[in-house]
């Protein structure tokens, strides 16, 4: 093999490796503002939303999906802390919660919140202090997700614990809408944090509008590796092959 033949090789395989890479994008991440003050720890840095578009979301899950929107909550656990109630206040950008994707990371076990009584007319959910946020803020109904009874492990309190909520947006929108919305406040997601510091107490958040500059890192799919692994064994070749 030539040269001009090797320098051909080896920009494709970078082009091809860039493009494996980019195909699994990080996602719009969000870090989160306490709007009460029970615990003496403020946990709302180490608390993450990351906001994934259709095609990462796709990506992600390992499967096809329309018109779609991923978000995926995290806590990175410096202080004791357990995410355990999750809610969107929409204003209208939102179709409805397609799923709630428990152990994406970890392990979390979470169902949708009750709305209804058993008369079929709606509940009064509330996040806890959400008249503290300007303006209030109140759960849309059909929105969010409740750890389920029992240990407190169930809910989002390790550095490894990762719970989705997989949403369909309304015709017209889009994940631009949505950063959009995420960052101007007609989207705001709260969540209730139990068990914090030593005390055990637990307090509200609101996601920040601005996105936060670290995002956390996210891994190739396993097919991207395989992709590579190959890549790597047929430059080796080429390489062998010229020799001879």
């Amino acid at each position: 093999m030539n040269v001009a033949a090797t320098c051909r090789t080896a920009a494709m395989a970078g082009i091809l490796m860039f493009s494996a890479a980019s195909a699994w994008a990080a996602p719009t991440s969000f870090n989160f503002t306490r709007i009460t003050s029970n615990a003496a720890e403020d946990v709302g840095s180490q608390l993450q939303m990351d906001v994934y578009n259709n095609t990462d979301a796709s990506a992600f899950l390992n499967q096809s999906l329309t018109n779609k929107i991923l978000f995926t909550f995290a806590n990175s656990a410096q202080t004791a802390a357990n995410i355990a109630e999750i809610y969107f206040d929409d204003s209208g950008f939102l179709a409805s919660q397609t799923a709630i994707l428990n152990s994406l990371g970890g392990f979390t076990s979470f169902s949708p919140v009750s709305w209804t009584k058993p008369n079929g007319t709606l509940k009064n959910v509330v996040l806890p202090g959400g008249n503290n946020a300007d303006p209030d803020f109140e759960p849309t109904p059909y929105f969010g997700a409740n750890v389920d009874p029992g240990n407190p492990s169930l809910g989002v309190n390790t550095g490894s614990d990762v719970l989705g909520i997989l949403v369909s947006l309304n015709n017209g929108y889009s994940f631009d809408d949505i950063s959009s919305a995420l960052t101007s406040g007609a989207l705001r997601i709260g969540m209730h944090v139990r068990s914090i510091g030593a005390a055990g107490a637990s307090d509200s958040f609101i996601n920040n509008r601005i996105p936060t500059e670290t995002i956390s890192g996210v891994p190739l799919p396993a097919s991207a590796w395989m992709f590579l692994s190959g890549l790597v064994g047929f430059l080796g070749w080429q390489r062998r092959k010229a020799a001879v």
